[in-house]
């Protein structure tokens, strides 16, 4: 389907004989244009990984301010590689399998998926819920590791998924990790949305002094997660969690299971420390 001219990319065609060179270093020649468009792209393929639901070109334009005809060529690029698919009827994006597939790769090779893994499988297996191993990727709260419940009703957030991490236990107790300057930028960076912000901070400070803490249907309604800190390597932080539905996690199975999950993510720490 022909498309109409685009001034933003012939901008971008005629300055792609504009190179930077760093001439101390001696470096190969940098196309600026080529890495606006390498930017441009990552921009959507993120916005695209994020949403919920499928993506049209028309809102990814406007929400990344990209023109449409770039968003197009752009989800063509992605489309070939498989890195998004396009729904027949609607035309709107979603993630394509090879995003998975590099998604699967990042989490097989890293150092705190290798040293949460077994221990939250068994963690799953032992208490018949999901159990969750989370850092903080962009402000937000992200699986890296999970291990589904036996359950036929469970709960499941979805590696590589992001939530807030303004509700749910285990947004609350990654919170309570993080350093003043750290939590302080991502509150400001939350200030414009309707969260109390005196009770959020009464929330982390809790899950501090206690060392987990526990959500009911915050997230999704009849779901149950207690969470506790694995710990700081780094700038990482992570925390490890269970989630099943409120009639089997009540009060009082919450509360027995928090030092199971303490000293299976005690286990964590120490392998996720050990020098490669």
């Amino acid at each position: 389907m022909a498309t109409a001219p685009d001034p933003a990319a012939d901008e971008a065609d005629r300055s792609a004989g504009s190179v930077d060179r760093d001439e101390a270093s001696g470096s190969e020649p940098r196309t600026t244009a080529t890495v606006q468009i390498v930017d441009h792209a990552l921009q959507v393929l993120k916005a695209v990984a994020e949403a919920d639901r499928p993506r049209g070109v028309r809102e990814l334009s406007r929400d990344l301010a990209i023109s449409k005809s770039s968003v197009q060529r752009i989800l063509a690029s992605l489309e070939r590689e498989g890195l998004a698919v396009a729904e027949e009827s609607t035309r709107k994006y979603v993630i394509g399998p090879a995003a998975l597939t590099l998604a699967w790769k990042h989490a097989a090779n890293s150092d705190l998926v290798g040293a949460a893994s077994a221990t939250a499988s068994r963690i799953a297996a032992m208490t018949g819920e999901t159990a969750c191993v989370s850092t903080i990727v962009d402000g937000r709260r992200v699986t890296v590791y999970e291990a589904e419940s036996p359950q036929p009703l469970r709960l499941i957030t979805g590696v590589g998924r992001p939530y807030s991490l303004f509700s749910g236990a285990t947004g609350r107790v990654l919170l309570s990790m993080l350093p003043p300057e750290g939590l302080e930028r991502l509150l400001a960076d939350h200030a414009d949305t309707d969260t109390d912000t005196g009770a959020v901070l009464d929330r982390i400070g809790a899950a501090r002094r206690q060392g987990y803490a526990v959500s009911r249907e915050e997230w999704i309604p009849g779901g149950c997660g207690v969470a506790v800190p694995i710990g700081t390597q780094g700038r990482v932080v992570a925390a490890l969690s269970i989630y099943g539905p409120d009639a089997r996690l009540t009060d009082d199975r919450a509360e027995a299971l928090v030092p199971v999950l303490r000293a299976a993510a005690a286990e964590i720490t120490v392998r996720w420390r050990q020098p490669a």
